[in-house]
């Protein structure tokens, strides 16, 4: 069958009238405004737009998904003329791989912006001692920090001119983050306004506290740290073992394409593959 359509005329006329109606499909499913797709199509550039957002970069979630959209359909072309195995699981890398490379960079910046926390806190609590009021010592804390905070600081600054009240900047950015231990300090400072107190001094407290469990994460993460090296090994075994076979004889994987029972097979090792990862990443989730 691959020879027929890799050297037969017929076959690429087969292929071309195939590319085309699945494209006519694609277009219709998406144009069409009560399409359940474009429904689907809206929520997962939403979803990707929320990392954007977060992440301040210069192109949209609709770019992404459909750069995702233009690479699986190149995979899948491609699959159909050669029949390599290998390219089903570049259509799931295609599928993966943007959004894993969004949420590690989200990681980092949340990581990053927890690791300012308790100098930012502290220099707020010294700003209230100058001024009481908590807009006039966010703005003097703008300039005093470094990115990312820096650029947190200064969207709550922009949102609190533009006529929202402190304490929902304060929640927008708590929601934005989505850390736990920035949503509880900032939860902290909306508590102590609303219940009164002196904020200068919880502040001061909150930062120690927080430099405290900076250090026992710290512990946890250099213990966990071997175990999630071996997870990374494990998860680009599979695909490293394939790539070297098939460079080794190309015909070694051709069995798991040319049968259902091989489709099977790929099957349940993919849905292993993704279980056994979403495990590991549960299992070395330690939380304090």
């Amino acid at each position: 069958m691959t020879g027929f359509l890799a050297n037969s005329l017929s076959g690429y006329i087969a292929i071309a009238l195939m590319g085309i109606g699945s494209g006519l499909f694609v277009y219709l499913s998406v144009a069409l405004p009560n399409s359940p797709m474009k429904g689907k199509w809206r929520q997962y550039t939403a979803f990707l737009d929320t990392y954007i957002r977060f992440l301040l970069l210069r192109t949209t979630g609709n770019q992404i998904a459909q750069g995702q959209l233009v690479g699986i359909c190149v995979c899948i072309i491609l699959l159909i003329l050669t029949g390599n195995v290998l390219l089903i699981m570049a259509i799931v890398l295609v599928m993966v791989l943007p959004w894993a490379w969004l949420e590690n960079k989200r990681a980092q910046r949340v990581e990053e912006l927890e690791a300012q926390l308790d100098s930012w806190l502290l220099m707020l609590s010294n700003s209230l001692k100058a001024t009481p009021a908590i807009g006039e010592a966010l703005r003097s804390t703008v300039n005093l920090t470094r990115p990312p905070m820096s650029e947190e600081l200064d969207l709550m600054v922009k949102e609190n001119q533009l006529g929202t009240p402190v304490d929902k900047v304060v929640l927008n950015a708590s929601e934005r983050m989505q850390s736990q231990t920035i949503s509880g300090a900032l939860a902290t400072i909306v508590i102590a306004r609303q219940t009164g107190g002196n904020l200068s001094e919880i502040l001061e407290t909150s930062a120690a506290s927080l430099r405290e469990m900076a250090r026992l994460e710290g512990v946890v993460r250099t213990k966990t740290a071997e175990g999630k090296g071996q997870v990374i090994v494990l998860a680009v075994m599979p695909f490293a073992m394939s790539g070297i076979l098939t460079m080794v004889d190309r015909n070694w994987l051709v069995p798991l394409t040319s049968n259902f029972i091989g489709y099977i097979i790929l099957t349940i090792s993919m849905t292993f593959w993704f279980v056994a990862i979403i495990w590991a990443r549960k299992i070395l989730a330690v939380d304090i």
